[in-house]
């Protein structure tokens, strides 16, 4: 009798992984910490809110070009919303997924932006290493900066940026790639203001290398190579008068810098201070690059050195810059803490991998899925589900669908008591108290973070009010009836008023309290 056909066996294999070396398990480490830690970061309702609410004006109605929301000034007072492409594309998120998808979107921007500096560290200096330990540095640098705002969208213009040019200088790419750069500045000047910086990174580069040439420094450009690496850098020009502005774009970005409430009221204008977490790693990371630039074993071009001391110097001057900082200058570190690279490079055949420098199958797949799993672990859809400590939970607003994202200073059930008991007459609110009320309800408001909308003279008196001073005399000025204060922020503004006759508090939260005029 003939046998019957064999039965198939059902063989359970690993998937054909190629060999990794150990090195390469710290950046996957590093990264996978990050993203984690991108999405744990709670999220303050000062910039967010008013933009989503933009944005949705946007889809609908085309881009305003007024106040709008502002009672303490007409509500035709010109406002430019320069960030109006990172807007629409906020509120097209939302349309897709909600709040979630919104910030998902903010902690895959995050994670992509470290990746590429990884890569970049890595070509830079040739180690894994290095790279893991550069791109850690970066991400602590950069913990002030990662809330959801549309600067979010320029993190990605800039790094491209940065390696497109260096990439070219090193010969690693040909001049058509330059051309990318001018398609770049055009997506970046409509979603965010630092596309500024993307020009002043392109002049480094072009100074730095006629001045290598000029000195006669070794490894200089040809000349063919530096005047490609102008007309990139000319061509990047015409590409930021690609927005609805024009060249009035220059005109918004300097009264942006020049704005005197900016410097005052927002912290991260002011310069970084060593007694933040950020702060502080920035100060050690200036330590580090000196170190790097003493003990160099390979040294930097003239235009790497520019790049260290433009951002650098903003940096100092503004918490804001350090993340652009933060992204070139670990790079570079790396580079000079790298063993120097040949003058000519052999294409050589692949170099076998030592046995004792494998990683087995197993745990490449082990640190890949960490890779994976540590920042699923932190997106907004997984974050509820998972147990986190009671003094985490309270960091957070119960935002409707939204939990474990913003911050507990979002006002959100007192926006709900003033809808369900509007205020009868002018509402005097926290300034970022503004930004969550323009989204959520359309009572009009007295002040929000779009600080350069408002006069000087505005925000003195803000300012006098929320401290308790001259309240009574402020109040009746602005004939307001009602005051919506962050007990945290403005706790004398709450005792003053206690002893004026008129003034019931007819609401209060662990962060909130509503106060109106009973007359």
């Amino acid at each position: 009798m003939a046998a019957g056909p064999e039965k198939p066996i059902l063989v359970l294999a690993l998937p054909n992984l190629p060999k990794v070396r150990r090195e390469h398990l710290w950046p996957m480490l590093i990264l996978g910490v990050l993203g984690f830690w991108i999405g744990l970061i709670p999220n303050s309702p000062h910039d967010f809110w008013w933009h989503l609410k933009i944005g949705e004006l946007i889809a609908t109605n085309g881009i305003p070009t007024i106040n709008k929301f502002a009672w303490s000034l007409p509500a035709d007072t010109p406002y430019v919303y320069q960030s109006w492409l990172g807007e629409w594309l906020f509120y097209k998120l939302y349309q897709l997924g909600g709040l979630p998808f919104v910030i998902f979107s903010r902690n895959l921007l995050g994670l992509t932006t470290f990746t590429l500096v990884a890569m970049e560290a890595k070509r830079r200096s040739n180690s894994w290493r290095l790279a893991a330990a550069v791109v850690l540095l970066t991400g602590l640098m950069a913990l002030n900066n990662l809330s959801i705002r549309t600067q979010n969208w320029s993190w990605l213009p800039f790094i491209l940026t940065f390696i497109l040019f260096g990439k070219y200088i090193d010969g690693q790419v040909t001049k058509k790639w330059l051309f990318l750069l001018p398609l770049l500045l055009i997506f970046w000047v409509n979603v965010h203001g630092a596309f500024v910086i993307g020009l002043l990174v392109g002049a480094a580069f072009v100074l730095g290398e006629l001045g290598q040439k000029l000195l006669k420094l070794p490894h200089a450009l040809t000349w063919n190579k530096i005047q490609f690496l102008i007309l990139a850098w000319f061509a990047m020009l015409p590409a930021t008068l690609a927005n609805p502005l024009g060249i009035g774009i220059f005109s918004y970005v300097k009264q942006i810098l020049t704005t005197s409430a900016i410097q005052k009221l927002a912290n991260e204008w002011q310069p970084p201070t060593p007694h933040s977490v950020a702060g502080g790693f920035f100060y050690f990371s200036v330590l580090v690059i000196f170190i790097s630039l003493a003990f160099a074993r390979q040294r930097l071009r003239l235009s790497d050195l520019i790049l260290l001391c433009g951002l650098g110097w903003m940096a100092f001057n503004s918490a804001r810059h350090v993340i652009w900082f933060s992204l070139v200058a670990m790079p570079l570190v790396a580079q000079a803490f790298a063993a120097p690279r040949p003058i000519f490079s052999v294409q050589l055949p692949p170099r076998r991998i030592p046995k004792r420098e494998r990683v087995s199958k197993f745990l490449t797949l082990f640190f890949a899925l960490l890779l994976l799993l540590l920042p699923v672990a932190s997106q907004p859809w997984v974050k509820p589900y998972l147990p986190w400590p009671q003094p985490y939970q309270d960091l957070f607003a119960p935002v409707p669908n939204a939990p474990f994202i913003f911050t507990a200073s979002t006002p959100v059930k007192a926006t709900d008591h003033l809808i369900k008991e509007p205020c009868e007459g002018h509402l005097f609110n926290e300034m970022g108290y503004g930004s969550y009320l323009i989204w959520a309800q359309k009572q009009q408001i007295f002040i929000d973070p779009r600080l350069e909308l408002f006069p000087d003279s505005l925000w003195q008196d803000y300012i006098l009010l929320s401290e308790g001073r001259e309240a009574e005399r402020l109040l009746q000025k602005y004939d307001i009836s009602c005051v919506m204060l962050d007990r945290k922020q403005q706790p004398y503004l709450s005792t003053a008023l206690t002893t004026i006759s008129c003034w019931q508090k007819t609401y209060e939260d662990t962060e909130t309290e509503v106060w109106r005029c009973q007359n």
